[in-house]
């Protein structure tokens, strides 16, 4: 691209996407470039003009508000074997997912989690809390210092009190964009918070303030959205954890495997006959 048309691209992206529902003038003077440079890159991202770039626009922005009353609506019911359609839709989801992840992206994670000095929040919306607390069952065992914001509303809030430049917050926030995940996390930064964000491809509002992005696909063989491909990337990022652990995560580990001895905390565990 030329200099002008990454001008377009940066007003573009400055309000995505409603600065790109005006007209071709409009953009140009945001951009300080020509309409002809405008519809130049719009050539350039494949479409047969600037109308056909707004209608994939307003598809997106269709997706990302779509609800699953109107995806029920506009889904045919699967024939036959409805379970088994499903699970074959997730694997080509969670081939792009894998697709779409950097092992860049992985590293800076890991060194974000296991920097000591720093504490680790964790906090999702309606469903995808759920993905932060398996996380943050995971990653207890491997560091102290975490917390997951399960609580109310006013508990979450009282937390920004407490934020600064040693926290990390690690958000889950997924299309239908949760309002209050997303204010918690903008003002999280305002208070010097660093934030790894995971979302999907069309990306939450906090996308633009986060440290560290996972997108994953959501769409699948159903009319809500699988988590599938989120949970397989935080799977693989522990993946990555273990594999950088240091000897105060080994010890750590060990002291936990014998208090869980001790109280019997899982089935296989075998009493101790010297108390009896």
């Amino acid at each position: 691209m030329t200099r002008a048309e990454i001008r377009v691209m940066q007003a573009l992206l400055a309000e995505y996407p409603t600065v790109g529902f005006g007209t071709v003038a409009n953009l140009a003077r945001r951009a300080g470039v020509s309409d002809p440079t405008v519809v130049r890159l719009v050539g350039k991202l494949g479409f047969a003009g600037f109308p056909a770039f707004q209608r994939a626009l307003l598809e997106e922005v269709e997706e990302r508000l779509r609800s699953p009353l109107m995806m029920i609506e506009a889904q045919p019911a699967a024939p036959g074997d409805p379970a088994g359609a499903y699970l074959r839709s997730l694997e080509p989801v969670l081939a792009e997912s894998r697709g779409r992840d950097l092992p860049l992206a992985y590293e800076r994670a890991t060194a974000m989690l296991l920097d000591r000095k720093a504490r680790i929040w964790l906090i999702g919306g309606r469903f995808s809390r759920y993905l932060a607390g398996i996380f943050h069952t995971h990653l207890v065992q491997l560091r102290p210092g975490v917390r997951h914001l399960d609580g109310t509303k006013a508990e979450t809030l009282d937390v920004l009190v407490d934020l600064g430049r040693q926290d990390v917050v690690v958000v889950f926030d997924y299309r239908r964009y949760q309002a209050d995940v997303v204010g918690f996390a903008r003002q999280a930064v305002e208070r010097g918070a660093r934030i790894l964000l995971f979302t999907d491809l069309y990306r939450s509002p906090i996308a633009a303030a986060a440290q560290v992005l996972f997108t994953a696909p959501v769409a699948a063989g159903s009319a809500f959205d699988t988590m599938v491909p989120a949970l397989a990337q935080i799977e693989a990022l522990l993946v990555c954890l273990l594999q950088a652990r240091d000897a105060a995560t080994h010890r750590r580990l060990k002291a936990i495997e014998t208090v869980r001895r001790s109280n019997r905390v899982t089935m296989d565990e075998p009493e101790d006959d010297a108390k009896g």
